[in-house]
């Protein structure tokens, strides 16, 4: 019985680890494409590109600079 009851156990751990990290990884979508619009960018490129390598495109989005004040520039 006890078996059973921690089967029951690590079964609903990973069924809420997955839960939460589906949640995160929709937030970070979420924010990359905010951050992307706010930039100038191309935020549904941005949000495919984010689809594929979250962190990643969220990083580099992050790290790059705004095209509205780097227009007056070129």
């Amino acid at each position: 019985m006890s078996a059973l009851v921690q089967f029951a156990s690590n079964d609903a751990s990973t069924t809420f680890g997955g839960v939460l990290g589906f949640v995160v990884w929709i937030l970070v979508m979420v924010w990359i494409y905010n951050i992307a619009k706010r930039k100038g960018r191309h935020a549904v490129g941005w949000l495919i590109l984010g689809f594929f390598f979250s962190f990643i495109s969220l990083i580099v989005l992050l790290l790059l600079p705004s095209k509205k004040t780097t227009a007056g520039y070129g």
